[in-house]
């Protein structure tokens, strides 16, 4: 069953908008910032309720020579990453419910988590993400805007890691997310060829340059292997997948550059990738009223994650605001969405019930290493290898320096 109603995809994105505005203003945008908000959507598709589960904003991220092999820091603390791993988080608290017999998205089975068949995720975000998705024709923005933005055209700006404005017809929106240092580079040149189209891209990092790919390639990951990770896929007899994706308005906005960059990206036969569930692309006419315009130009340092459980924290490059010095590498410290807590979680599950242990082949917990965990999930990585192989052509390669173990 598709959104179909305008109305629908509006009155879900205001829920958003609205959730965002009851959080306190720590972390918020203060005069002349912006900032993106991006939310996670549950979804009954027999009573047509939904709930907004997971809530993330921000677009900062941390170097290469500042990640922790601890688990303590966040590499990427761009909205839609904030939302996506507070919805794990809200993944596992369900698990929890459901080994307990109590209201649970899932059935257990098995030794295994089944998301129930009425239950449909959305992912709303206040613009178009950065890196590939961003990168769209100016002409004919009347079209792309509809008829709500036509008086807001000069206020709408480019993805939040643009370059540059051109003028010209055949220009093309920007993103500062770079291609990857062993690939072939965007050519720079006035107009449409300044962007090489469907490449994997990192984002931008002042300096010491990041390692975190696009959220236009990570979001596209998550279209094609699940949302869920390859940790969470352990528990589970099948992937999470997103069925729509719903968009702000006041932004460059295109169905076609969506995609391309979430579907497509330079596949020649998607019949090898084609994801378990094709997700649907709509736009709300809901402005966000911290996007980007030309009165705000900075981007707002804090990013903000919450969840019902958990409720609201704020981080600053990768840790907790507030957290002194002294205890900015304690573990109790941290934010609850980062590496260390999430496998905490993890375990948490897997304590509760040896039916989970046997189905995934463990026995004990003990002193087993985060990174080795994530090896394990065969099925996982199995599809992930295919669809970097045939989808992505290349991808970021990161140290495996994360084989730290739950104290």
């Amino acid at each position: 069953m598709g959104l179909v109603d305008i109305t629908h995809v509006d009155n879900i994105a205001e829920n958003c908008v609205k959730l965002y505005n009851e959080l306190p203003k720590t972390g918020k945008p203060v005069e002349a910032e912006w900032t993106v908000l991006s939310c996670i959507i549950q979804y009954d598709n027999r009573t047509e309720e939904f709930e907004v589960v997971s809530l993330g904003t921000g677009s900062k991220c941390i170097g290469a020579s500042k990640m922790s092999s601890t688990g303590d820091m966040l590499n990427d603390s761009h909205a839609e990453v904030f939302a996506r791993r507070g919805f794990l988080i809200y993944l596992y608290d369900n698990m929890e419910q459901a080994l307990d017999s109590k209201q649970s998205i899932f059935n257990f089975e098995n030794g295994l988590f089944k998301v129930k068949d009425n239950i449909n995720f959305i992912f709303y975000s206040s613009q178009l993400p950065c890196g590939d998705a961003s990168i769209l024709p100016k002409a004919g923005e009347e079209d792309q805007y509809g008829d709500v933005l036509q008086s807001m055209k000069k206020q709408a700006l480019e993805d939040i890691c643009d370059v540059e404005h051109k003028k010209s017809k055949t220009d093309i929106h920007r993103t500062g997310a770079k291609c990857l240092p062993d690939s072939e580079q965007d050519s720079k040149q006035p107009g449409a060829s300044y962007h090489l189209l469907g490449h994997v891209r990192t984002k931008p990092g002042r300096g010491d340059r990041t390692q975190s790919v696009s959220c236009s390639d990570k979001m596209a990951r998550w279209t094609h292997v699940g949302i869920q990770g390859g940790l969470l896929d352990l528990l589970l007899s099948k992937p999470i997948f997103i069925n729509y994706f719903i968009f702000g308005s006041g932004v460059t906005y295109s169905d076609e550059s969506l995609t391309r960059a979430l579907l497509k990206r330079n596949a020649d036969d998607l019949s090898l990738v084609q994801p378990d569930i094709i997700p649907q692309f709509y736009q709300s006419k809901l402005v966000f009223p911290y996007i980007r315009t030309e009165q705000n130009v900075r981007p707002a340092p804090g990013s903000i994650v919450w969840t019902r459980s958990k409720g609201v924290e704020v981080a600053v490059q990768g840790r907790k605001l507030g957290v002194t010095k002294k205890k900015a590498k304690s573990l109790s410290s941290s934010l609850f969405i980062n590496k260390y807590n999430i496998y905490k979680k993890f375990q948490s599950v897997l304590n509760r019930s040896e039916k989970v242990k046997k189905s995934i082949g463990l026995q004990t917990l003990k002193d087993v290493p985060y990174n080795e965990m994530k090896r394990k999930s065969k099925r996982y990585l199995s599809q992930w290898e295919l669809v970097k192989d045939i989808f992505f052509k290349s991808w970021t390669k990161k140290p495996d320096m994360w084989n730290f173990c739950i104290e």
